[in-house]
């Protein structure tokens, strides 16, 4: 470590500013870590945020000599100028461990900058699991609170920010290492099926039967108003109790559950002689609009034949399974995952402990903003998962380019997602980000400009109190432009 300089007046026990000596402020930038050595007892780890450079004589808000110079093209003078950086504090590492710093900074306190063959996290005390590595610093590898995985995660980030290979390189690796069978959801069939052995198509999935009856429901649009949608479900739930359309191809497979729905609504809607009522005669033109809009490839959807059963057996022989989600539509790929999701939920309803992380790419299909129809139906399925996920060891993980609004995901849904790797942002987050990092000292608008690769770790998993940027290495061949996988 070398000395950089030493804390000016006005510091507190959480913030101070630090008075560079000549010259470092060449070598010390923003997110540089730094000890303080506080005289009043104590070392004091801390990070460099919001830097400064003053001279009086420049004062753009009065005229000055300085000023005078300024103007003319001459250089003023320089014997009242100063660099510094306010320092938000991690904590109190004099003995071995962060904790939280009571005592006062004192001024004029020396400050020590980490140098590369240093180590700084070794202050963070014990900690097994490691992600990534600090900044730009290869060998500094950012420590990991490995008990708060099951309080979910957040991963957010625009496109192009890195999303896809901080799963992938870091985020994945970890779960494992931490004893977590990794279940990915992959929205677009290319982010990570192409990179893990045994992936399956959502196509070879078997759906349960509330979610057939959802999906075919969403595709038949509800058969209309909300009085015969109900109706109707009833009829299309009484007819799927008979299975045995799903042993045919998905031509035959849908006339016989439109034949056997047809059915059922003659059998129990006839007048006393016998005769078909109106109502009768209503819900058969419904179903028949309604089937028409369900096509031959709808039907294939539902007749899968991997049960929820099988597919965690084969996660738990791979570990690591990737579900192809890019071979249908969206009603189509929340029907598979509510599939899978009933499943899982009804184990740890059983009090069945699952180690288990599902990674949920594109997670505004899933659980946005406002949610309608089928994603209201996977937004309370998210929320229940998160709830019971603490007790019985499932993580739930959920990426999206958008943090919050419109663009971001379900604010019941994400009040649960109790740590977040936050990389470069949408300008419509940069409110959101200002809420996040309110106390942090870090500039939101540094997160429009984060480069690929670089996220700030916040929350329960991170062992400091304010987010740390970490990055780690993207071959250059996958790197954003350079590839046509992102």
């Amino acid at each position: 470590m070398k000395t950089i300089g030493i804390v000016a007046s006005h510091a507190t026990e959480s913030r101070v500013t630090v008075i560079l000596n000549e010259g470092m402020e060449k070598e010390v930038e923003s997110e540089s870590l730094v000890l303080v050595e506080n005289r009043n007892g104590g070392k004091i780890l801390a990070v460099c945020r919001s830097g400064i450079g003053v001279n009086d004589v420049l004062r753009a808000t009065m005229y000055s000599p300085g000023v005078a110079y300024a103007k003319t093209g001459r250089q003023p003078s320089t014997a009242k100028e100063f660099f510094g950086f306010n320092l938000v504090i991690i904590g109190d590492v004099s003995r071995g461990k962060i904790e939280q710093n009571k005592h006062i900074i004192v001024p004029t306190s020396p400050v020590k900058l980490f140098e590369k063959h240093d180590d700084p996290f070794s202050y963070f005390g014990p900690h097994n699991l490691k992600i990534g590595h600090y900044k730009d610093v290869v060998n500094w590898k950012v420590p990991v609170r490995d008990e708060y995985i099951p309080y979910h995660i957040g991963v957010f980030g625009v496109t192009g920010s890195g999303k896809s290979f901080f799963c992938r390189y870091e985020l994945i690796p970890l779960l494992r290492e931490a004893g977590y069978d990794v279940l990915v959801f992959d929205w677009k069939g290319s982010d990570y099926a192409p990179y893990f052995d045994g992936s399956i198509s959502m196509r070879d999935i078997e759906m349960d039967e509330e979610a057939i009856i959802s999906f075919l429901c969403s595709k038949a649009g509800n058969f209309g108003s909300s009085k015969i949608a109900e109706t109707m479900k009833a009829y299309l739930e009484e007819a799927l109790v008979d299975s045995e359309f799903k042993s045919h191809p998905p031509e035959k497979a849908k006339e016989l559950l439109q034949s056997k729905v047809a059915s059922i609504i003659r059998d129990e809607n006839r007048d006393k002689q016998g005769n078909i009522t109106q109502w009768g005669r209503l819900y058969l033109r419904r179903l028949d609009k309604g089937f028409k809009r369900i096509t031959v490839e709808d039907f294939a959807t539902i007749l899968g034949k991997m049960g929820p059963e099988q597919i965690l057996e084969k996660l738990r022989q791979q570990h690591i399974l990737v579900i192809d989600m890019s071979l249908g539509s969206k009603e189509q790929k929340l029907s598979v995952f509510l599939s899978i999701a009933r499943y899982l939920k009804d184990l740890m309803e059983k009090k069945k402990r699952l180690n288990i992380a599902l990674l949920i790419d594109e997670a505004p299909q899933y659980c946005p903003y406002s949610p309608r129809d089928l994603e209201e139906e996977t937004t309370e399925m998210i929320t229940s998962l998160c709830a019971l996920g603490r007790t019985y060891g499932l993580s739930i993980i959920l990426l999206s380019q958008g943090i919050a609004g419109e663009i971001g995901i379900n604010a019941a849904v994400r009040r649960n997602l109790n740590t977040q790797f936050i990389g470069r942002i949408h300008p419509l987050d940069l409110d959101e980000a200002t809420k996040l990092f309110a106390m942090s000292g870090v500039d939101p608008e540094n997160l429009l400009r984060l480069p690929e690769g670089y996220f700030y770790f916040v929350g329960k998993m991170n062992p400091s109190p304010v987010p740390l940027l970490l990055s780690f290495q993207i071959k250059e061949d996958e790197k954003v432009g350079r590839s046509t996988r992102t």
